[in-house]
C-alpha cells in the first residue's frame, strides 16, 4: 500500500485528526524520513503496515474495503452459563456491513441481531434487525440499548437517575419501568443500538 493511500485511510477513520507525526510514531521512524516516504508516495513494507494497525487500532484490510466484520445472531443472542454468568451465544453467522450504512466508529465493536418484540414500536418493529455497538453500563445516557435483566432479553430506551436506571417503551402499552442500584446484579448491559433495518413487507 503506497502510503498516500494509507494516510486518507487512517484520515478517514480518524475524522482528519492524523498526522504524519502520528505515522512517524507508529511506524518507529522520524518525521523527516516519513515526509520523504509522502514525498515519492512510497510504498510501505507488510511490518510498518502491521505497526500502523496496532497503533492506530485499525484493520487496514477492512477500513480500504469499506467493510466492518462482525457477528450475526439469527436466534439466540445470550447464553447463560453454569455460573449464570452471560455470554455472547455461539451460534453465529460472520458476516459484514458495509461502514457508510451506519454510524460506524473505528476500533468499537458490532454485532447483528433482531427484535423480539413491539415494545419499541413504532420506532421498532418485532423482526427488525438492529446493528448493536458493544458497551458497558458505564455508557447509559437516554439511548437505545440491548439488555439482559433477570434473563430476559430487552431492547429499550435506558436513562440513569441517581440511584437506579429508567426503562422506556416507545409502545404506550408498555409502562416506564425502573432498575435500582441493588438489583444491578441482575442487568448486563450488552450494547446500544446504532442501526434499525426491516424488511419490506411481501404482498
Amino acid at each position: 500500500m503506497r502510503i498516500k493511500e494509507l494516510y486518507k485511510i487512517l484520515q478517514a477513520n480518524r475524522n482528519g485528526k492524523v498526522t504524519q507525526s502520528d505515522i512517524a510514531r507508529a511506524t518507529g521512524t522520524s518525521r523527516a524520513n516519513i515526509s520523504k516516504l509522502f514525498a515519492k508516495n512510497s510504498f510501505l513494507n507488510d511490518d510498518k503496515l502491521k505497526k500502523i494497525e496496532e497503533y492506530f487500532n485499525i484493520n487496514l484490510k477492512n477500513a480500504q474495503s469499506g467493510l466492518v466484520y462482525m457477528d450475526y445472531f439469527p436466534d439466540r443472542v445470550v447464553e447463560f452459563t453454569e455460573n449464570n454468568n452471560i455470554k455472547l451465544s455461539d451460534k453465529s453467522i460472520k458476516t459484514a456491513m458495509p461502514s457508510a450504512v451506519f454510524p460506524y466508529e473505528n476500533g468499537a465493536e458490532y454485532f447483528i441481531c433482531h427484535s423480539n418484540d413491539d415494545s419499541m414500536f413504532p420506532l421498532i418493529n418485532k423482526g427488525d434487525f438492529l446493528i448493536v455497538k458493544k458497551l458497558n453500563t458505564e455508557n447509559i445516557n437516554n439511548k437505545i440499548y440491548l439488555f439482559v435483566y433477570k434473563k430476559t432479553l430487552y431492547i429499550k430506551r435506558l436513562d440513569k437517575n441517581i440511584n437506579q436506571i429508567v426503562v422506556f417503551s416507545e409502545n404506550k402499552e408498555y409502562k416506564t419501568q425502573y432498575i435500582s442500584g441493588n438489583e444491578e446484579d441482575n442487568f448486563y448491559l450488552l450494547g446500544e443500538v446504532v442501526y434499525i433495518g426491516r424488511a419490506i413487507a411481501q404482498t
